[in-house]
């Protein structure tokens, strides 16, 4: 007598062989008639197997087979590492075309889903106690579990926040965030209220609000990052030109003060005439209105200023073109506006000699006819 399962595969096998037969007398393509061949083969493989092993039946005259058969063991436990290897597998083949990140979670995955497999299923045989199998792979697996969990739990908090604080608008961040801080702070109150609280639903909470909290960082990756205007800096301004009278951006809020420690050259003074003058530090002497400087030198000078209206330094010098038609090209370099009484500090270099690519100056836009003359050997 057959087996049950082993007539069923019987049956399949030679109904796929009779339609293959069929398919190829009638229709005569070659495509339809190897691939029924195939699967005819494929089940007459399977239908010989089963054949041998009788359907793995167990013999009522097999007594070894009592103690020794599959069915006279212990169910697996359930895992859910399988669906975590399916994940990290589909995080891998996302990654590749999308973020970094994402292909290297799905590595993370499908290593963890390898290391916690094995261990599950050599606990499961290290004796007949179920009970006393779980002991031992809590004890072999929790000291390594719990770091590393925390670790990526903390990591995947982070990166979401980052992620969604990249993502908001200005105005929206700090609303967003409120919110949050309120949901937690709510959150808190009804542990703390509610003493006797189910762990199950504390639980609970914290699992829906890390799924949402992840959820969103997700979308906002996805999404992409908001356009970040970038702050102007008075060299932006100087390569552009606009060292003039007008306010720019980048004099917003801009230090009216400097240190007393600051290494000094000179100071250059605009007073509340209107002449512009300096003063060269560790100099005996008058004020001047001819500074020398070496080159190459970083060398920092001070400027004051005590005219009844916002003000800026400006050095007016060349630097080196890349043109050999044009072997000198003119370059600015400026302070933010200076408030009345206010200080500003500028650190600048020079590279060419003031005779041949000259004239250099300090000047002060707005003021005509005063310039403190740069000259470099």
């Amino acid at each position: 007598m057959f087996p049950t399962g082993s007539r069923l595969l019987i049956g399949a096998t030679l109904l796929t062989a009779a339609l293959a037969t069929i398919y190829g007398v009638t229709n005569g393509g070659s495509l339809g008639t190897t691939g029924l061949i195939s699967a005819a083969a494929g089940l007459a493989v399977l239908t010989a197997i089963n054949l041998y092993t009788r359907d793995a039946d167990v013999s009522a005259m097999d007594t070894a087979a009592l103690t020794d058969s599959a069915a006279a063991h212990r169910a697996p436990w359930p895992s859910l590492w399988p669906a975590i290897g399916a994940l990290g597998a589909a995080l891998i083949v996302v990654g590749l075309v999308t973020y970094p990140i994402v292909f290297v979670l799905g590595v993370v995955a499908i290593i963890a889903t390898a290391v916690e497999w094995m261990l599950q299923a050599w606990s499961e045989r290290a004796s007949g106690d179920a009970a006393y199998n779980r002991e031992v792979r809590e004890r072999f697996a929790h000291a390594a579990e719990f770091p590393v969990l925390a670790a990526l739990g903390f990591g995947v908090i982070v990166y979401s926040f980052s992620r969604i604080m990249l993502t908001l608008s200005k105005e929206g961040g700090p609303a967003a965030f409120g919110a949050i801080a309120a949901l937690v702070l709510a959150a808190g109150f009804l542990v703390a209220f509610r003493r006797h609280l189910d762990t199950k639903v504390v639980g609970g909470i914290g699992a829906v609000a890390l799924i949402a909290l992840v959820a969103g960082g997700v979308a906002a990756a996805l999404s992409g990052e908001r356009d970040l205007h970038p702050h102007e800096t008075m060299e932006d301004v100087a390569a552009a030109g606009e060292c003039g009278v007008e306010e720019t951006e980048a004099d917003e809020n801009a230090s009216q003060s400097v240190s007393a420690k600051a290494s000094l050259f000179a100071e250059i003074l605009l007073n509340d005439d209107d002449e512009l003058v300096a003063t060269e530090l560790g100099v005996a002497g008058a004020e001047t209105t001819t500074l020398t400087f070496q080159r190459t030198n970083s060398t920092n000078v001070l400027f004051h200023n005590e005219s009844d209206e916002d003000r800026r330094l400006v050095l007016e010098y060349a630097v080196a073109g890349d043109d050999t038609d044009e072997p000198f090209v003119a370059a600015q370099q400026c302070t933010a506006l200076v408030e009345e009484g206010g200080s500003q500090f500028m650190t600048f270099s020079i590279d060419l000699p003031s005779e041949a690519a000259g004239p250099f100056q300090f000047v002060v836009p707005g003021i005509d006819d005063q310039a403190i003359e740069v000259i470099v050997p």
